[in-house]
C-alpha cells in the first residue's frame, strides 16, 4: 500500500501544483490590469499637469524641466507638419505641371478657359472654337512631262507617253493643250 500512498499524494502535490498555476496566472492578470490602470491614472495626471503647465501655472524646477522638453518637442511636431503640407503642397504642384504636359487641355482662344477637345463653342464665353489644324506634309503634286504634261510616277525617267526624258526634269505643270509628239 504504500505506492498506492505515494501515488496519491503524488497526484495531490500534481493537482495542487496545477491549481497553484492557475492561480497564480489568475493573479498575474490582475496584477496586470492593475498595472495597466497605475499607467492610465499616471497619464491622466500628466495631462491634467500639462494643462495647469500651459495655463500658466508654475510647479518646481523638475516639472519645469519637463514642460520644457514638452515645449521643444511640440515645436519639433509642428515643424515636421508644415514641412508635411509644403510637400505635399509641391507635390501636389508637380502632379498639376506633369498632366498639362502630359495631356493638355485645348483653351478657348477668346478667354482661355479649358474646353473639352470636341467642343464647338466656349462654355465660359461662347466663343467658336475652331478644330485645329491637322499638321500634315503638302501633299507633293505628280510631275509632269515636260514636253506633253503626262502625269509622271515618282520613280520614272522618261515619259510613257512620249518619251521624253524626265530623270532630271523639274516637277511642272503641263503646257496649255497637247503637245506634239516627236518624230518615230
Amino acid at each position: 500500500m504504500a505506492v498506492w500512498d505515494k501515488l496519491s499524494n503524488l497526484g495531490k502535490n500534481v493537482g495542487g501544483r496545477a491549481n497553484n498555476a492557475i492561480e497564480n496566472g489568475k493573479l498575474g492578470l490582475k496584477i496586470n490590469g492593475e498595472e495597466k490602470k497605475i499607467t492610465e491614472y499616471t497619464l491622466h495626471i500628466g495631462e491634467l499637469m500639462v494643462d495647469k503647465l500651459d495655463n500658466g501655472e508654475v510647479f518646481d524646477d523638475e516639472i519645469a524641466a519637463l514642460y520644457s522638453s514638452i515645449l521643444a518637442s511640440r515645436e519639433v511636431v509642428a515643424a515636421a507638419r508644415a514641412e508635411i503640407e509644403v510637400n505635399k503642397q509641391e507635390n501636389e504642384t508637380l502632379r498639376q505641371q506633369a498632366a498639362e504636359v502630359l495631356s493638355p487641355e485645348p483653351a478657348c482662344p477668346q478667354c482661355g478657359a479649358a474646353v473639352a477637345e470636341d467642343a464647338k463653342f466656349c462654355p465660359q464665353c461662347g466663343a467658336k472654337i475652331e478644330p485645329p489644324a491637322q499638321e500634315q506634309a503638302p501633299a507633293a503634286e505628280p510631275a509632269a512631262c515636260p514636253a506633253c504634261g503626262t502625269k509622271l510616277a515618282e520613280d520614272d525617267k522618261f515619259c510613257k507617253e512620249c518619251g521624253t526624258p524626265v530623270e532630271s526634269a523639274p516637277a511642272e505643270a503641263a503646257p496649255e493643250g497637247p503637245a506634239e509628239k516627236p518624230a518615230e
